[in-house]
């Protein structure tokens, strides 16, 4: 194979369709050949090309410490798709930022939809509404499933707090015990925050061995060599990608007994918060992953059966957050919408901020008390703007012992901003 040749191979259909705009396995490719009038007929050496021209214009992530070459090929549609996220994100971030009326209202939301469906994710039995009830009321959670959403809910704010750390052996560890917490039973029971010590494997619901987590012995020295290499990688890669890569080496390696995904979605957000890419705070990865769950899956396989092409896994995890911009999109959209209202029915500020937050927490109650100290307004000022939109039929009027309390009627109110 001469140099020419392969120089025109890299502005040929094969190349471009299936390794710049889209990334395909080579058996992906082979089955759409016919598709761009290729034949199959030497498809062998065809193969052997494309891999070739792959690695030799990859990124490398030579674990030297379990003996494994990983890599991933900067696609155009890899680089593509991360500069759509960073910039649909940050002005995503910033309209919500300059929203006073529900932009803590929002940020709140996001956190416990991410700590909902990756609890569901991992097996919890809960329901979003449950889940806000839980963490609003601060009370102690009952339950596995409890503690499972409120232990994710709470890694997040760690994240928060403690995103000027460096990613590290006792990061990990952290975040691993904060989502742990009390839900870890029998011989695991002692490992909350702790590397295991003896074999693990990922099972499949067929109940087949999937994978086998790395040697324990080898734990400490191969994450911290995995760390070294995402995060000091000598080669240009947006930044984004290197929290996927932390989430993938993280379960690849699997240092845990349990709760080895939601430790891997967990160092994403640290990495990528660190990395100061604020937007990832406003969207729940794993109800992309909830949706797709044989994709995700498969996108680990993909990996090894690959040669340890890490692309497969960074593309996947860009499309889940390309889609759950998308949704954060869509709500951002339809909660500015209920500014018309004001116009449209003749309430006020006050109202819409009202209405905007109970869309978001729709199971959340106010009374006449709390809506006056929210609007810094008079009792009676505050009641008379209950009743209005009670009477348009936005508000629910119930009564709770003594007092009544006031929830959104959302059937309602998505019609009236529809219409």
């Amino acid at each position: 194979m001469t140099v020419k040749e392969d120089f025109e191979f890299l502005n040929s259909d094969i190349w471009i369709n299936y390794s710049q705009k889209q990334y395909r396995t080579p058996d992906e490719i082979k089955y759409r050949l016919t598709q761009i009038g290729e034949s199959q007929a030497n498809w062998t050496e065809m193969k052997s090309k494309i891999v070739r021209l792959r690695k030799t214009a990859a990124v490398p992530f030579f674990l030297k410490s379990i003996d494994k070459k990983f890599w991933f090929y900067p696609a155009d549609c890899i680089y593509q798709k991360a500069d759509e996220i960073e910039k649909l994100g940050l002005e995503l971030y910033q309209k919500i930022v300059g929203q006073s009326a529900f932009s803590k209202e929002f940020f709140l939301d996001a956190k416990i939809e991410e700590a909902i469906t990756s609890a569901i994710y991992e097996g919890a039995n809960s329901t979003r509404a449950k889940a806000k009830e839980l963490i609003e009321s601060q009370n102690a959670p009952k339950d596995k499933d409890e503690w499972m959403l409120y232990n994710n809910y709470k890694a997040m704010l760690w994240i928060q707090e403690n995103q000027k750390k460096s990613v590290s052996l006792d990061v990990i560890r952290e975040l691993h015990g904060i989502v742990t917490k009390n839900t870890l039973s029998d011989d695991d029971l002692n490992y909350s925050g702790k590397f295991r010590n003896d074999k693990v494997f990922v099972i499949s619901s067929a109940r087949e061995r999937k994978h086998e987590g790395k040697d324990s012995k080898l734990i400490e020295s191969s994450l911290a060599e995995a760390f070294d290499v995402t995060i000091k990688n000598t080669r240009y890669f947006p930044k984004l990608l290197k929290g996927i890569i932390l989430h993938y080496f993280t379960s690849y390696i699997h240092p845990f007994f349990d709760g080895n995904g939601r430790t891997a979605r967990a160092m994403f957000y640290f990495k990528a918060i660190k990395n100061d890419l604020k937007f990832v705070e406003l969207l729940s990865i794993s109800a992309y992953l909830k949706a797709h769950g044989k994709q995700y899956e498969k996108s680990f396989e993909k990996v090894v059966e690959n040669d340890l092409d890490l692309t497969f896994f960074i593309d996947f995890n860009l499309d889940a957050l390309l889609e759950a911009l998308r949704k954060v999109s869509q709500k951002v959209e339809y909660l500015l919408k209920i500014n018309e209202l004001k116009e449209k029915i003749g309430i006020n500020g006050n109202q819409v901020g009202l209405l905007q937050r109970l869309a978001l927490n729709n199971f959340r109650k106010y009374d006449i008390e709390k809506y006056a100290e929210s609007i810094d307004r008079s009792r009676e000022v505050a009641r008379q703007e209950l009743k209005q939109l009670v009477d348009l039929g936005l508000l629910a009027e119930i009564k709770e012992s003594k007092k009544f309390v006031y929830k959104i009627k959302i059937d309602n109110l998505e019609k009236i901003v529809s219409e």
